[in-house]
Parts: C-alpha cells; structure tokens; sequence
C-alpha cells in the first residue's frame, strides 16, 4: 500500500513520515513536496519525493497516481495564499 504525505517538507508533514516510519517501509511512503531537493535533502532515504504545488491540479494528480492513502496536510492560514484560494475548485 503506498500512503503519501501532502506538505512534507513542513514541521508536521516531517512528524508525520518519522511516526509513519514506525510501521511502514520508506518504499511505501511518498512525499509529496513543493521543492524536490529541499525533499530530498530533509527526508529519509528510500521515501519517494514528488514535487506537486496544491494550485497545481496536473502535478498534483500526477504526484499522486499509485497512492492508495493520503495524508492531506492543509497550508498555514494566513499564509501568502489563502486556504481558500489554494483548494478553490
């Protein structure tokens, strides 16, 4: 089963693959990233990193292609896109 992590990169989405690590191969998890070497230079070896942006809906229906589950982690509110603005459909 292949669970991706949205916002990977973040203080939770980190949290979150460390935890997920305690039950679940690093082949199986895919991090889904806005910045693929900053990805892969934060996250451990043998998780998958792909580069998607929430605004995004063709990289982000690619990065998740073969995902069976996913961790959606939302963007901060009052960042410089809105909540609204990011998952507007």
């Amino acid at each position: 089963m292949k669970i991706a992590i949205s916002a990977a990169t973040g203080h939770f989405g980190q949290l979150a693959i460390q935890e997920l690590l305690k039950t679940v191969a690093a082949g199986d998890i895919v991090a889904v990233v806005r910045n693929r070497e900053k990805g892969q230079r934060l996250l451990p070896a043998g998780i998958t990193v792909r580069q998607a942006d929430y605004t995004d809906e063709v990289a982000m229906t690619t990065a998740l292609a073969g995902i069976d589950r996913l961790l959606f982690i939302s963007s901060v509110p009052g960042g410089p896109i809105s909540r609204r603005q990011r998952y507007k459909r």
